[in-house]
């Protein structure tokens, strides 16, 4: 029984009823997120699973709104009474979508690496874990301190938890952290929208427009405003049950109702103000100092630096990027490094104590983790801009010789093959 419906059968239409809406509302994220516009030339470090686990959030973040303010509109309007028990199942459903989105980013994101979810990566060389991206670390720990109360809203979300608990400290559990989640949610979504996506130097990369950025923080807004004219009206009203209410005390309970919108219109006005003024393309400057974006997608090239030439193959960059690096010393091999975005693997091959070439690999990475699209992209704008021959290429330590072997032509897949009778062994990312 919940909330005073026996019918088990009304129950689960009811459940039903909000599952179909809130796989409606992912689906429909999904596909205006998937439709942006984001091209991965420009925007390596964005994954074609990004849309996939933002949809999930936006839509927990609509369950959460709805269950928000049903109570508080019911009491400036009470037909809207009749709704109140359905907030039952919107929380339940809130809590199903949002471990959705954390599983999605655990699995998608940082494939199943702590270090990795909180924006670290380990270092070899430096025998140590590095900051790399600690807008991602700040947003997944808001989202860790967010999921244990989020599950305990969903196991105590039964008439049996209710009467273990008891209807006060039930309702005083539920409404504090109801609310605690909330304004987790409005700053963690409003860091993720809005600064997060800003350029900033020296990269200078501009992302599109974040379309929800002004209707989620609309929500936020009108939450709280609801909340607020529910309170003035509440107290008000039982105050003048015992006494008229003066100009005074109406101005005061008033004055205590803006106060607690305050917070929230500070932040949409923020946002609003410095959205309107940051810049939406590069200076002058940065476009001085930006390299060229015009690269070659596939190339084969050699460098050569006195007894040491190392060679390079890239193939489709911007689809699905395959790249190898090969170092020879007097025409011996010394090392490998092949990364094929099929496997999405990382294999080398260094020589040991015994000048024999041993093979390793590194599972489970994408191309920016290892930084294989930067070298790849900078190495393609001399394929594009010298073309095929041999090459002296001026740079601020001395002069490069280049011979450029092929340009935008099909390299086949031998070129990234490992040798057969090679072993890897696998190494932690």
């Amino acid at each position: 029984m919940i909330q005073g419906i026996k019918s088990k059968k009304v129950i689960c239409l009811r459940h039903l009823c909000i599952a179909i809406f809130s796989a409606l509302l992912v689906y429909l994220f999904y596909l205006s997120y998937s439709a942006w516009g984001v091209e991965p030339a420009l925007w390596p470090d964005w994954e074609a699973d990004h849309p996939y686990w933002r949809a999930w959030a936006h839509a927990a973040f609509v369950l959460l709104f709805l269950a928000l303010i049903l109570s508080t509109a019911a009491r400036l309007w009470h037909p809207i009474k009749r709704f109140i028990s359905w907030r039952r199942e919107l929380g339940i459903w809130f809590a199903v979508l949002s471990l959705g989105h954390g599983y999605a980013i655990w699995d998608r994101w940082a494939r199943w690496d702590v270090a990795t979810l909180f924006g670290f990566g380990y270092m070899e060389d430096l025998g140590g874990y590095v900051l790399f991206r600690p807008e991602v670390g700040i947003m997944n720990m808001m989202g860790l301190v967010m999921a244990p109360m989020i599950i305990l809203l969903a196991v105590t979300s039964f008439d049996k938890a209710v009467k273990f608990l008891g209807t006060s400290s039930w309702k005083w559990l539920h409404n504090t952290l109801v609310h605690v989640i909330f304004y987790i949610a409005m700053l963690r979504g409003t860091l993720y929208l809005f600064y997060f996506f800003q350029a900033t130097p020296p990269d200078w990369r501009f992302y599109p427009p974040i379309w929800f950025l002004y209707i989620f923080l609309g929500m936020g807004v009108f939450a709280v405003l609801l909340q607020a004219a529910a309170y003035a009206k509440t107290v008000l009203q039982r105050r003048s049950h015992r006494q008229k209410n003066s100009l005074f005390q109406v101005a005061a309970v008033t004055g205590i109702a803006v106060t607690f919108v305050m917070p929230m219109a500070l932040m949409l006005g923020t946002v609003a103000y410095f959205d309107n003024r940051v810049i939406k393309e590069p200076p002058t400057f940065a476009e001085q100092i930006q390299p060229p974006q015009n690269y070659a997608q596939s190339y084969k090239m050699v460098i050569q630096a006195g007894d040491q030439d190392t060679h390079f193959w890239a193939r489709d960059l911007d689809i699905a990027p395959y790249f190898r690096q090969t170092t020879e010393i007097t025409g011996e091999l010394v090392s490998h490094q092949i990364y094929r975005y099929s496997e999405r693997t990382l294999y080398t091959a260094e020589e040991d104590a015994d000048l024999e070439l041993i093979w390793s690999k590194i599972e489970n990475v994408e191309p920016e983790d290892i930084g294989v699209l930067e070298v790849a992209m900078e190495l393609g704008v001399w394929a594009a801009q010298y073309g095929t021959g041999k090459h002296q290429i001026q740079l601020p330590e001395g002069e490069l010789q280049v011979t450029i072997h092929s340009v935008e032509e099909s390299i086949a897949d031998e070129a990234f093959e490992i040798p057969e009778d090679a072993e890897p062994v696998s190494i932690a990312p």
